[in-house]
């Protein structure tokens, strides 16, 4: 890198990702400067002394920054990030910022739903194929705080949101997936186009050796691989396909490059549950169906890998009624796939924050409801969607939901946390939400032990 001298380096945003872009740029040697809106903010010891602007900021902020580096809660049409743009600051995201550092390939995913499930189902596989691997970005490990960690033989598996991808620059890895398209972040992108536009930046310096992994059964995942220039590998969850991988039956089935078919493992010995699930091992085989990773790898890893927290997590079981976490689920798209492709009855806890979603979605997996249990800002929206469908009851607590949820639940069925909206307008994030519905699980199960 040229960037050491007097020219200063802007963070704007301090959270995970503006913490570990500090300490990247500080081991490297770059004079920076700290920002954030937040006038209760503070940096941690190891980061004390660094020039910190806190608060309503203006343009002051950037007198003598040549580069600025934005966390993925800074939109790019933020005044500040305008004003640098506009005054010949280059901008980017801590994502482009970690790629500058790094000498292994990065696999990069991003997609609307299932990424952080898909990219630690990677790094498992490359784990038990002998491969050194290290799992971040959005996933909740900032990608500037392992840079260079790896050398050139091993592999960065990168989890890409639409934020990040929108300030990146010479960012390429050597494969690229989208696992879907559906309408998400209403809040951020003015329309859809903008947001599906974004998620495909993640492949826009890649070239003809490079791969990209997508789902077949998504048409605008399609169309992204019409616009790849390198190697396509589709996957699918519908039916058989002409080449990738794919759901024939209960099996997992790759077809390999030179023609030649294998099965990688049956549905059932997968160690998750859901269809979800099911299309995230699909998309995770497609990802080293290049790298030479054998089939009996793959299925090991997948079928030891027993998912993540806040993503279709089992709490507790009580008195025959089992209790799954899946806050994750923070749109319809992802509440609707985590419920579909369950063969028990489920009371469903949902409601939150509403991003702009359209929650006639839910009507697709009623079916499948005993009941819903609503809470926070988007309950009556829920309701009004579902009156005549199935039976709602408001709730107007975690704990209260949670109790009304196990009294309706008979023996045999799932309650499952799966809002379908954010989580701001009660917790901090969905992984505060997930908690505090593990912990209403837990005192609810000692109660009646």
């Amino acid at each position: 890198m040229t960037d050491k001298g007097n020219e200063i380096t802007l963070v704007l945003g301090l959270a995970r990702s503006g913490l570990a872009a500090l300490r990247l740029l500080g081991r490297e040697g770059v004079k920076v400067r700290a920002a954030d809106e937040n006038q209760d903010i503070s940096l941690p010891e190891d980061l004390a002394g660094i020039d910190l602007r806190k608060g309503k900021l203006d343009i002051s902020v950037l007198d003598g920054v040549s580069r600025m580096v934005i966390s993925p809660g800074v939109p790019v049409d933020h005044p500040i990030v305008r004003g640098a743009r506009e005054t010949g600051v280059r901008v980017i995201s801590e994502l482009e910022l970690a790629y500058n550092y790094v000498s292994a390939p990065v696999i990069a995913v991003t997609g609307t739903n299932g990424k952080s499930t898909t990219v630690s189902m990677i790094g498992a596989i490359l784990e038990e194929a002998g491969k050194d691997v290290i799992v971040a970005g959005n996933v909740g490990i900032p990608f500037s705080s392992v840079a260079g960690d790896l050398g050139p033989e091993g592999y960065y598996v990168i989890e890409v949101s639409s934020f990040q991808l929108e300030a990146v620059d010479r960012f390429r890895p050597v494969c690229a997936g989208i696992l879907n398209l559906t309408p998400d972040h209403h809040d951020r992108y003015g329309n859809l186009d903008d947001y599906y536009d974004t998620k495909k930046r993640i492949y826009a310096n890649c070239r003809k050796e490079d791969r990209f992994f997508y789902n077949h059964d998504d048409s605008r995942c399609r169309s992204a691989a019409e616009e790849f220039p390198g190697t396509i590998i589709p996957f699918s969850s519908v039916g058989r396909i002409d080449r990738g991988v794919f759901l024939d039956g209960d099996s997992l089935v790759r077809i390999l490059s030179d023609g030649s078919e294998e099965k990688v493992m049956e549905r059932n010995d997968l160690g998750v549950v859901g269809l979800h699930n099911v299309e995230n091992a699909l998309s995770a085989i497609a990802a080293v169906e290049c790298l030479g990773i054998s089939a009996e790898a793959c299925r090991r890893a997948l079928s030891s890998f027993r998912g993540l927290r806040h993503r279709m997590e089992k709490i507790a079981e009580i008195r025959g009624v089992s209790f799954f976490n899946d806050s994750k689920a923070t749109n319809v798209e992802a509440a609707v796939k985590s419920l579909i492709g369950l063969d028990r009855p489920v009371v469903l806890i949902a409601g939150g924050y509403n991003k702009g979603d359209d929650f006639s979605g839910l009507l697709e997996i009623v079916q499948k409801v005993r009941a819903v249990v609503t809470l926070g800002k988007a309950a009556s929206l829920i309701e009004d969607v579902l009156a005549g469908k199935v039976e709602t009851y408001r709730s107007a607590s975690m704990e209260d939901a949670v109790g009304k949820a196990a009294g309706i639940a008979e023996e045999g069925d799932m309650v499952i946390l799966s809002p379908a909206c954010a989580s701001f307008d009660m917790f901090d994030d969905f992984e505060h939400r997930g908690d505090v519905f593990a912990e209403c699980v837990n005192d609810l199960k000692r109660s009646k032990d």
